[in-house]
């Protein structure tokens, strides 16, 4: 009777083991990627001085959807909090990251998703599609971010939780900003004043990809390709992005209505139609 009890009480070591081991594994591997460190430059970036620059930068930045994830005033937000899922993320105060960052750090931390530390920044982030801003429209958003004042918000938050471990390990959850960008890639032409079509590509890889890029784990779920674009009228095409409806003025969904209603209503008519003409010739050729 004794050795039964023994055998019961040694397998139930055993497997308590290798539950602790499956634990702490997870742990490892999840907390060892998240803090991995990359090697990326960082490279300088001039920033333009001027109510211009900063009118301009305040556009840009409210196209790119600064706002959206960091507040109406850049201190930071609360981003995502789900215990269940396993992750704990917030966006953080902008406003005091544009002051302790050199402006080369604040640029690489935007277009290459890398913070001072070498680490990579939440996976929210969609660097890789700011990774294709021009040296010109970053250097005004952070012309803009650096004349607003320095106020009090959220700081860098970024925690796995238990669940969250084997959700990583299961690639439950988006991979490191910072994985999903060819950090050599030559960025696309801004073609300012130059082929719409060069422009609209431009545009296009600098605000669309985010969620219409292919990105594999990134693509927003049931965004469709660009090239759908072509199937639009002109008129077509100005009004989904000036209201989010689609053809036959149908909302495409709740997401898409916000976007066109507080970021694309930003963009210039000759920035909208550079964007047609560029999924116009998706499909029909340069």
């Amino acid at each position: 009777m004794r050795s039964v009890r023994n055998r019961i009480e040694i397998a139930m070591l055993v497997i308590a083991g290798i539950a602790l081991a499956a634990v702490l594994g997870a742990y490892w591997f999840a907390t060892s990627q998240l803090h991995q460190v990359y090697s990326v430059a960082a490279e300088p970036v001039d920033i333009p001085a001027g109510e211009t620059a900063i009118a301009e930068g305040e556009r840009l930045a409210k196209i790119r959807g600064c706002f959206w994830c960091h507040g109406p005033a850049l201190l930071g937000k609360l981003y995502f909090a789900d215990a269940n899922k396993g992750v704990i993320v917030a966006a953080p105060n902008l406003t005091r990251k544009i002051r302790e960052y050199t402006p080369a750090e604040f640029a690489r931390a935007v277009r290459h998703g890398i913070r001072p530390d070498g680490t990579s920044v939440q996976p929210a982030m969609p660097a890789f599609a700011f990774y294709s801003m021009s040296d010109q429209d970053i250097g005004a958003i952070m012309s803009y971010i650096g004349s607003l004042p320095a106020g009090n918000g959220i700081e860098y938050n970024l925690r796995l939780l238990p669940v969250g471990w084997f959700r990583w390990l299961a690639g439950r959850l988006p991979p490191n900003a910072a994985e999903l960008i060819d950090h050599d890639a030559v960025r696309p032409d801004p073609a300012i004043n130059g082929d719409p079509v060069a422009r609209g590509r431009y545009l296009a890889e600098s605000i669309c990809t985010e969620c219409h890029g292919d990105n594999g784990r990134l693509r927003v779920p049931n965004t469709p390709d660009l090239a759908i674009a072509a199937n639009y009228s002109r008129d077509d095409f100005f009004h989904l992005l000036r209201t989010g409806e689609a053809l036959g003025k149908r909302p495409i969904d709740h997401h898409m209505v916000e976007v066109a209603k507080y970021r694309y209503g930003h963009l210039h008519n000759e920035e909208i139609d550079a964007l047609y003409r560029y999924a116009r010739s998706l499909i029909e050729g340069p």
